[in-house]
């Protein structure tokens, strides 16, 4: 018998994105992340150290509540640890930088990335390192300044970079509104690059998105260690084609590219459609429809739902997801979503971005707000193109986005490393 069979492996995750209400953290960012974390607590004890917002409840009462969560919701069985993160913005990392004192303050200021920076959240990094796991595993590039600052001998570390973080800086930046003061923000850029590269130097392995991600870190970082993760979803029954002529946009509203997009869509995609299909609705479903500009206008058979729990349903009264995404990064799972229901597609390349989905086949890409509104209309209009498209993203979601089969991957990516080494040694 084995020293491992004897001690089972242990794995620390840590993470900055916390599931206050654990029901309705259903964006793409959670659903990654609980695919992780179920992947990781099926191969291993599972402690987790969640960076919690700077007024949240940390008592044991509250871990303990969550990691009952966690089992019952998510089927992941893990042991929690909680702390605060900063209400300032500091950073401690700047310790070999040049002319840190007089960049440093402006070039973070009011940068998420950088509220768990301060020695109480290392502190309790290293707290959680004494429990001797095999690896951590890094959620997110926000979470990684503990792991970057702890003194402590590290074990092996996996990095999770579901979102290529300057990329989707950049994009944002050049999004309405634009003032002058806003390209000041440009000079940011090399920060969020050099925090970047950093983690990747430091991690084992760094997960992303899609392969258009791991090739563009392998070129301007020359680090090779570098695996594609893709986002992944469960696979529902087939869904049968609706009468209705539903359009439907789904997404949280409190992330900006999201806003703008059904911003976009409402005000520009549907006029055009509206006026084609008279007897056409457009859904906007997720939370916080309130920060989309458009909100509060007078719009011709839009409903704003809100947060939709039962998705079946609200897939079964749509015949076209619509995807008209214009910033951000990652992937978006809203698309493999949709295709994993059969639904006619219409996105923009943006939106589809480093998924397998080839325009035409299993997806409709169009980018002006014309032709956009134009795929929309003919996929209405042409049933047995729209069904085509449809059970061909289908095929499509179960052979390269099944959760099963991705996370069969992540099990693969963990285990084939002999994790008896640290390979981190600590920061000085």
């Amino acid at each position: 018998m084995s020293t491992r069979d004897v001690n089972p492996m242990k794995i620390l995750f840590v993470t900055s994105t916390y599931p206050e209400d654990i029901h309705t953290c259903t964006s793409g960012i959670f659903k990654r992340m609980k695919m992780f974390m179920v992947a990781l607590s099926s191969l291993a004890e599972l402690d987790i150290l969640f960076y919690v917002s700077s007024d949240a409840d940390i008592s044991p009462a509250r871990a303990s509540r969550m990691e009952q969560l966690l089992e019952k919701h998510w089927k992941c069985k893990a042991r929690v640890f909680l702390c605060r993160k900063s209400q300032k913005y500091t950073v401690d990392l700047f310790r070999n930088f040049p002319f840190r004192d007089r960049i440093k303050d402006w070039w973070f200021v009011h940068h998420f990335y950088y509220l768990v920076s301060k020695r109480e959240h290392v502190a309790a990094f290293d707290e959680c390192l004494e429990r001797k796991q095999d690896a951590v595993f890094v959620h997110r590039l926000n979470s990684m300044y503990p792991v970057l600052l702890s003194r402590k001998v590290v074990p092996p570390v996996f990095f999770d970079l579901d979102d290529v973080e300057h990329k989707a800086f950049v994009r944002n930046l050049k999004q309405p509104p634009l003032w002058r003061s806003k390209f000041l923000q440009y000079l940011k850029v090399p920060s969020i690059i050099w925090l970047e590269r950093r983690a990747i130097a430091l991690a084992r392995k760094t997960f992303v998105c899609s392969k258009s991600d791991r090739d563009y870190l392998v070129k301007i970082f020359k680090l090779p260690d570098v695996f594609t993760i893709p986002n992944a979803v469960d696979i529902p029954p087939v869904c049968k084609s609706t009468t209705s002529v539903n359009f439907l946009f789904i997404g949280l509203y409190l992330y900006p590219p999201n806003a703008i997009a059904a911003d976009f869509l409402i005000k520009k995609v549907w006029p055009i459609i509206k006026h084609k299909i008279p007897e056409a609705k457009l859904i906007i479903a997720g939370k916080y429809p309130e920060k989309i500009a458009c909100f509060l206008g007078q719009h011709k058979d839009v409903e704003f739902r809100g947060f939709i729990d039962d998705l079946d349903t609200l897939y079964r009264e749509t015949r076209i997801v619509c995807c008209p995404v214009q910033s951000g990064g990652g992937t978006r799972v809203k698309i493999i979503e949709a295709a994993s229901y059969g639904k006619g597609i219409v996105s923009t390349s943006l939106g589809a971005e480093g998924l397998d989905f080839v325009d035409g086949n299993e997806i409709m890409i169009r980018d002006d707000h014309a032709n956009f509104a134009q795929a929309c209309i003919d996929l209405v209009r042409d049933k047995s193109l729209c069904d085509r498209i449809g059970n061909a993203a289908r095929i499509k979601a179960i052979e390269l986005y099944s959760r099963a089969h991705v996370t069969d991957r992540i099990m693969n990516e963990i285990q084939v490393l002999d994790l008896g080494v640290p390979v981190c040694e600590p920061n000085v």
